[in-house]
């Protein structure tokens, strides 16, 4: 389980520092890592973007920051349960 923690964090860490320091060559793929899982909420009425544009694109709001935070949180945990899965030891049945 603690595998799980670590390797969640990390990758957690790692989008953040990607959002954060946006590099130019990752700019397209990290916006979309922000606004596609805004858009179906929007769809739905929810106010997940500010009213003030900023470059031309609308940022997210709080809701929406939370609504990115809490999607990639569950992706991430997704991805490390499957890491977790895979380098947990295996345990071998006893012959009875």
């Amino acid at each position: 389980m603690r595998i799980r923690w670590v390797a969640w964090a990390a990758m957690m860490a790692l989008h953040f520092l990607a959002i954060a320091f946006l590099p130019k060559d990752l700019a397209p793929a990290l916006a979309g890592s922000i606004y596609l899982p805004l858009m179906p909420l929007r769809a739905l009425g929810l106010p997940v973007l500010s009213t003030a544009p900023s470059g031309g694109w609308a940022g997210p709001s709080v809701l929406g920051w939370v609504a990115v935070v809490l999607v990639w949180g569950l992706i991430w945990w997704g991805v490390a349960a499957l890491l977790s899965r895979f380098t947990r030891p295996r345990r071998v049945p006893h012959a009875a």
